[in-house]
């Protein structure tokens, strides 16, 4: 058997193409417009969680039990919707059940205090608190 018995003709290695034509690629503009898009999607299905858990506690601080507001300034009692777990765990980012309503002065001192439930729900093998059931608030 000689050496070279094993190498292929100059046909058959131009035969089979070595790189994607650039016309083909990815440009940095299509990414660039499918990452907006993205980002749109997502703050609507955002905005669209928040009134849900806002009506869903009809519109009341679920701690202070206090009636609020639909306002853009910066009121206190201004109705926002807080995640119990947050935002980054996409199992529950737009689950209602992960949401509760709160004013814009709780809203603020959450950190001070640990939520606490009385009912859960499982996604995906993981427990989570279900606020659509009492919560309690226990000063850290």
């Amino acid at each position: 058997m000689a050496p070279f018995d094993d190498l292929h003709t100059l046909a058959q290695v131009n035969a089979v193409p070595h790189a994607t034509p650039k016309r083909e690629l990815e440009t940095k503009l299509d990414r660039a417009i499918a990452n907006k898009s993205a980002r749109l999607l997502d703050e609507r299905e955002l905005r669209r969680w928040s009134l849900a858990v806002r009506n869903r506690d009809q519109w009341t601080d679920r701690k202070t039990l206090e009636r609020l507001h639909r306002r853009l300034d910066l009121d206190p009692l201004r109705a926002e919707a807080h995640h119990v777990v947050e935002k980054d765990d996409w199992a529950v980012r737009y689950d209602i059940r992960n949401g509760l309503c709160l004013s814009l002065a709780t809203h603020e001192r959450v950190g001070l205090y640990r939520i606490e439930g009385t009912a859960w729900f499982t996604v995906g093998g993981a427990t989570y608190i279900d606020c659509t059931a009492r919560v309690i608030w226990v000063r850290l």
